[in-house]
């Protein structure tokens, strides 16, 4: 089953930064400067974690990932403009 995920973070050095904001750009939707929204399913959390623990450092930088149950992202309130694929309506022509 697959799951909204709020990844953010604080990474003290650009070259760290960089690095995981260009893995997390492949993996879902920058919704401010230091927040994603991604989308993983249920087996794919634990390869995500080491992932995302390999390209910081815990002494120096912070990374949180919370889950957001289906009930809270319905509920979620977003003022200003609204970022990110999922968020956008597309037409195919």
């Amino acid at each position: 089953m697959n799951r909204l995920w709020i990844v953010c973070y604080d990474i003290a050095d650009d070259r760290r930064r960089a690095k995981l904001d260009g893995w997390l750009s492949g993996q879902g939707d920058r919704v401010l400067e230091s927040v994603f929204e991604c989308v993983w399913r249920a087996d794919q959390i634990d390869a995500v974690r080491t992932t995302l623990g390999k390209r910081i450092d815990p002494s120096a930088d912070r990374l949180r990932m919370t889950p957001v149950c289906r009930t809270c992202r319905e509920n979620s309130v977003v003022n200003g403009q609204r970022r990110g694929a999922a968020h956008q309506c597309f037409h195919v022509v």
